[in-house]
């Protein structure tokens, strides 16, 4: 059975920051995130996964409204970027490819460079990007996406910091958030490494 994207790229990398939802009917709260979130492209979940995790302040999911909002910002400023580069913005948000594809497609065509990405903790960021553009970047691009994984990687150390000045840091959910990433960057690069190997 397919993983819808809300799933797999807003839901489940969200997992490690919250712990209790709004309400008190949990799957129903997570059934109405997946259909109103739905009509948002993959690359744009995940963006806006990742801004939600950063802010987060409580260990409670965000309202809809704001987990919405949170989206349409993603998207807008990957549409912005888009135009920027003088290159055609995605017209149908729901036409991302999916992370498997995505994944094989760069096993077959670009090996040594998601090789690369494994070993340095951006191959979700590259992985991403062909689920969202359908090609293979090129080299501006791919020194934007390691620019990227460094940037998040500098809001985290600033997280942990202001978590640190405030006290323990063992049980605070800063700690929630950072394990999430983590996890998520390791076991896309471990399948990743599957595929290479059976390539």
């Amino acid at each position: 059975m397919t993983v819808s994207p809300v799933k797999s790229q807003f839901i489940r990398p969200l997992l490690g920051v919250f712990r209790k939802t709004p309400g008190t009917d949990e799957n129903g709260y997570f059934r109405l995130l997946n259909d109103k979130l739905s009509r948002f492209s993959p690359e744009d979940l995940a963006a806006a996964a990742e801004q939600i995790a950063l802010e987060a302040e409580k260990q409670t999911w965000p309202m809809l409204k704001d987990c919405i909002t949170a989206c349409e910002t993603a998207k807008a400023r990957r549409l912005a970027a888009e135009k920027t580069q003088d290159r055609p913005a995605q017209t149908n948000p729901d036409a991302g490819m999916p992370e498997e594809a995505a994944m094989r497609i760069l096993a077959a065509e670009v090996s040594s460079l998601a090789a690369e990405a494994c070993d340095g903790d951006w191959i979700v960021n590259l992985v991403r990007f062909v689920q969202a553009q359908k090609r293979i970047p090129d080299g501006r691009e791919i020194s934007d996406l390691r620019s990227e994984k460094t940037r998040l990687d500098a809001r985290i150390e600033e997280r942990v910091a202001c978590a640190q000045g405030r006290g323990d840091l063992s049980g605070h959910f800063v700690n929630l958030m950072i394990d999430g990433i983590h996890k998520r960057r390791a076991s896309t690069a471990v399948r990743m490494k599957e595929l290479l190997q059976a390539a």
